[in-house]
């Protein structure tokens, strides 16, 4: 250990065919990456190229899977970059999904980021199995083919029963209320709401039209990316980059999109775009369908998904469980098992909040 510097630039030197070939796939994270966090490089402009070749890639898959929609879903999301489906299901199938949530047996995984807990249980074929309203939503195809629109490849998705509980009489920021973009590339995250969500309780919000790589986006993308290695923000670091309402303004983005909705609506949204969730001034509950759907950016046409393979389409929740227990041995985890299966008792009186009889309100902004 005479020559620490010697030793660190030998290990950089090893690793750099990795980080070189990390180019070419998802990676964001500036910090960890010492080729893509390059200062010089990217003042070159390295990502703003990334982006540009992702984005380019994105639509032209985006050409195929537009045939699947109707056409107001495509101009919609073209428009603004989230799409908005007030009434999506029948009031009798939104009951029967209530009451399939409320009886699921599924351990959830948590994850803190106080003040905020969410509590998510995925579902796959098997977990399904004894639920009819739950097994019919995996077979919904117009959900689906929303949902891969938006993220811009084909895939099976993330499906999920998701909690999310927030204080906000605990002192502590959540950084999900900051505005922020989930990586660099087009991705699609749903929510298809289970209850009424009024303006107080920490409603989605999205900047209509920040999905597109707009001038100013790009020449604030590349700004921060010459400084995102050593941001002291450590997500925005990790490249979920955080932009300021002024920031947001100098871009030219208008107002934001809040999805204060009536239950059984859908919101599909490409998490490219600027989103959050809206800070609170109370104790909050929501209980939802969630659905995440990212690949990476460059070869996801020439690939199947992984959650799409036949070993494991059906299984794979109870297969991700014990990893996640496996990690929480380890110490790795920011996601563990909770300690009881179902749904709490809060999360079930939440459901009963249900009114089926619900027209959709549209969202505000």
């Amino acid at each position: 250990m005479k020559h620490p510097r010697v030793l660190q630039w030998l290990k950089h030197a090893a690793m750099l065919p990795w980080h070189m070939a990390a180019l070419l796939t998802g990676e964001k994270d500036f910090s960890r990456n010492p080729v893509l966090g390059s200062p010089v490089l990217n003042a070159w402009g390295l990502h703003v190229a990334r982006k540009r070749l992702a984005h380019a890639l994105c639509q032209r898959r985006r050409r195929q899977l537009q045939k699947h929609l109707p056409a107001e879903w495509v101009t919609a999301y073209q428009a603004r970059g989230v799409v908005v489906v007030p009434n999506f299901l029948t009031p009798v199938g939104l009951e029967a999904l209530c009451e399939d949530i409320a009886k699921l047996q599924q351990t959830a995984i948590e994850m803190e980021q106080p003040p905020a807990l969410t509590r998510r249980f995925n579902l796959d074929r098997d977990t399904c199995a004894a639920y009819p309203a739950l097994t019919q939503l995996l077979d919904n195809r117009p959900l689906f083919d929303l949902l891969r629109y938006a993220a811009g490849y084909a895939g099976a998705p993330i499906v999920a029963v998701q909690c999310i509980h927030t204080d906000a009489g605990a002192g502590r920021h959540d950084p999900q209320t900051d505005w922020h973009v989930d990586t660099f590339h087009s991705t699609a995250k749903a929510w298809l709401f289970l209850h009424d969500v009024g303006e107080d309780e920490g409603p989605f919000a999205y900047v209509p039209g920040s999905h597109a790589p707009t001038p100013a986006r790009l020449g604030w993308e590349k700004r921060q990316s010459e400084t995102a290695a050593q941001h002291p923000n450590r997500l925005h670091a990790k490249g979920s980059f955080r932009a300021t309402p002024a920031e947001l303004k100098a871009m030219g983005y208008g107002n934001p999109l809040l999805a204060a909705v009536n239950a059984n609506t859908l919101v599909v949204a490409d998490t490219s775009g600027f989103h959050r969730r809206t800070p609170s001034p109370a104790r909050t509950l929501r209980v939802e369908i969630y659905l995440s759907l990212r690949r990476d950016p460059y070869w996801s046409g020439l690939r199947p998904s992984l959650l799409g393979l036949p070993g494991l389409r059906r299984g794979w929740a109870e297969m991700a469980l014990n990893i996640y227990r496996w990690r929480v041995r380890m110490g790795l985890a920011s996601w563990r098992p909770a300690a009881s299966a179902g749904l709490l008792e809060v999360e079930r009186t939440k459901l009963r909040s249900l009114q089926p009889e619900a027209t959709g309100k549209d969202c505000k902004g």
